[in-house]
């Protein structure tokens, strides 16, 4: 009887139930296909891709769609609970189109978030929104026109001609990489196009890439082609000089071709502080030479006006706005 009992049992150990015999189903070339491509596209886990595809029957583009939808509701939730976090780090963006010239800055809380591919195409569409913004304003005739955007122009912006709001795509940012992210502020610099130049210069750990340049530090100068009109290698290299002279010594007014650091503004004494007037200021890669001196001996440019961001710095100025991240309600 017992011997029965014991052979029933082990007999029993070796029918297992039906379950055990299911095989996860196969995951076909094609299907690991479409999942590696939804996952370069969007950047999100092969957790939620796989569901997104298996939702929908393998149809990427349905697939894409709802994951993007559901990420951007995820990231206005986020921007809630993130809004009173301190975001200072991020990266400065500019774009030159011919006469004209953008810079944004889109802050984020890490280093690390900075130099994500999905932040950076959030800092690439902020400046693509901001070169649409100023085409659809009339070009100066004369001088240079200047603008830093105002709250209400940043909570408006796209992310290009006829392109979603920008605010929606830091949404979905922010639901990708967690963190907060926000458009500081923007502006342009646009010159006649008879007689106009535009340098610029990005500092950073970033390579220079077309179409947009980024890095920590940037600077737009505006300037007058003299005549005869240099060559264009001349006039990006003394213009990208006089970019990088910007950046590095942070002048706040432009002056006049007549400044010398001996000749210090009325109500000030030379030696109260250092020399504020690009002009006048010793020329960073030239010290013997003042801004000035070095534009009159390459007789190629002359500044009508500048503007210059750092990444994260305190300001009070014009240049200082809220930002325009991403809103709820």
């Amino acid at each position: 009887m017992q011997r029965a009992v014991r052979s029933a049992v082990r007999g029993a150990a070796r029918v297992l139930p039906a379950r055990f015999f299911r095989a996860a189903p196969p995951v076909l070339a094609a299907d690991k296909e479409a999942l590696l491509e939804l996952r370069r596209r969007t950047g999100l886990p092969f957790v939620q891709c796989r569901e997104a595809l298996q939702r929908y029957g393998g149809a990427l583009g349905q697939a894409e769609a709802w994951l993007q939808e559901q990420a951007q509701r995820q990231g206005w939730s986020r921007a809630s609970a993130v809004r009173e976090r301190r975001a200072r780090q991020g990266l400065v963006g500019l774009l030159r189109e011919g006469t004209a010239a953008v810079m944004v800055e889109v802050n984020c809380e890490t280093d690390f978030v900075a130099r994500n591919a999905e932040f950076q195409r959030v800092v690439e569409q902020a400046a693509l929104g901001a070169m649409a913004l100023c085409r659809s304003t009339a070009a100066p005739q004369d001088g240079c026109a200047k603008h830093l955007l105002r709250e209400e122009e940043l909570a408006q912006l796209r992310t290009g001609p006829g392109g979603d709001l920008l605010s929606d795509r830091i949404a979905l940012a922010i639901g990708k990489l967690g963190e907060k992210v926000a458009l500081r502020r923007a502006g342009w610099l646009r010159v006649p196009e008879k007689d106009g130049y535009i340098a610029a210069y990005a500092h950073g750990w970033l390579p220079a890439t077309a179409p947009v340049a980024m890095g920590t530090y940037g600077a737009l100068v505006a300037c007058e082609a003299l005549e005869p009109r240099a060559p264009v290698a001349t006039l990006e290299e003394v213009g990208r000089k006089v970019a990088q002279h910007v950046v590095g010594m942070a002048p706040t007014t432009v002056g006049t071709p007549q400044d010398s650091p001996e000749d210090p503004p009325q109500g000030r004494e030379e030696e109260e502080e250092e020399e504020t007037r690009l002009l006048a200021q010793s020329f960073l890669l030239e010290p013997a030479l003042s801004v000035g001196q070095f534009l009159q001996q390459r007789q190629a440019l002359s500044v009508r006006d500048f503007l210059r961001f750092r990444c994260g710095e305190s300001t009070h100025g014009p240049g200082e706005t809220p930002g325009a991240e991403a809103e709820t309600g």
